[in-house]
């Protein structure tokens, strides 16, 4: 899902996985810059009831995408993205979610 725009710098997700999931969570997330063929990828576990964090350093614009594997598709939790520390977008999940930013300058 494209979740619009967001500005170059240090972009952390994190993932609050529900007490109710019945295993582990897979958050991964992934920059690339536009005109390159190389990126950088993160990937954290989360445990049910417990949370997973990756941080992105978004240079230059390009592409964010964020992935998180539930393995079930009644498993939920929340994703929270920052930028330098602010909070920038959140929302609640159930089963595997993909959400994409641009990047911009």
């Amino acid at each position: 899902m494209f979740r619009g725009n967001i500005k170059t710098g240090s972009v952390s997700v994190k993932f609050l996985s529900d007490s109710s999931n019945i295993d582990t969570d897979l958050l991964v997330g992934s920059y690339a810059a536009s005109g390159t063929t190389s990126g950088q990828s993160e990937q954290a576990v989360a445990s049910p009831g417990g949370f997973a964090t990756v941080t992105l350093q978004a240079a230059k614009r390009g592409v964010i995408e964020i992935m998180v594997d539930t393995g079930h598709e009644n498993e939920s939790g929340r994703l929270i993205v920052t930028r330098e520390g602010q909070p920038h977008d959140e929302g609640t999940t159930l089963g595997p979610v993909r959400w994409t930013y641009v990047v911009i300058e």
